[in-house]
């Protein structure tokens, strides 16, 4: 068993919820394993590299037309991408790179025929790319929960789902990964126990004061 099999599990096959109990989840599906093995490979090249937008662009286009598919005129792609920062064109450029991984590329492609590219790009690349701004390229590789968590918000923003896991699971597996809830209650944490702290301190304060002898004048 590799070492990503450890952490996230062996590959599955399909489930999800079907028959009387509820409606068939028929998304297409990845490998989280596979598809956190492809981001970790990937990662240490981009980790401190200046992306050039329109190479990734090209790229982009590249990957769309090899699936038949019409890429969205390039000006209107880089006014998508207006708002993101270094990090986020390093997250959009990871993930750019993982497409070349062909269990990824033809879910990916599948989708976009499905929603339409322009569509697709916009939420499953920019907007993913753009709302995961916790998750630098660095923090990834010193967490694999990290990484795992930035691997399920892709799938989540390509409206995929992942082998062996219901909708219910992998959004209920997400939110427990959650960096930013994770942070808020740490600093929630940390301000309770100052805040206890400070009422230790005014409470001795207040009973020293009570106990010190006055002097007789």
């Amino acid at each position: 068993m590799s070492r990503f099999e450890r952490l996230f599990g062996r590959k599955s096959g399909p489930s999800g919820p079907s028959g009387p109990s509820g409606p068939v989840d028929d998304r297409p599906r990845l490998s989280l394993p596979a598809l956190c093995q492809a981001l970790a490979a990937r990662r240490p090249a981009l980790e401190r590299k200046e992306v050039e937008p329109e190479l990734l662009r090209a790229r982009l286009a590249d990957f769309q037309r090899g699936h038949g598919l019409e890429p969205v005129h390039p000006g209107l792609f880089l006014d998508m991408c207006e708002s993101l920062d270094a990090e986020g064109w390093r997250r959009l450029a990871l993930v750019t790179e993982v497409l070349s991984e062909r269990a990824v590329g033809m879910v990916v492609a599948l989708l976009a025929r499905k929603h339409g590219v322009g569509h697709h790009v916009r939420e499953g690349f920019v907007g993913f790319a753009g709302e995961a701004k916790l998750l630098t390229l660095e923090l990834l590789g010193q967490s694999p929960l990290r990484l795992e968590e930035l691997a399920r918000r892709w799938v989540k923003a390509l409206g995929a789902g992942l082998e062996g896991e219901t909708e219910e699971e992998s959004t209920l597996r997400l939110e427990r990964l959650d960096y930013a809830r994770l942070l808020e209650e740490a600093e929630r944490a940390k301000q309770a126990a100052e805040g206890r702290q400070g009422k230790l301190k005014q409470l001795r304060a207040e009973q020293d004061a009570k106990l010190t002898p006055r002097g007789k004048w």
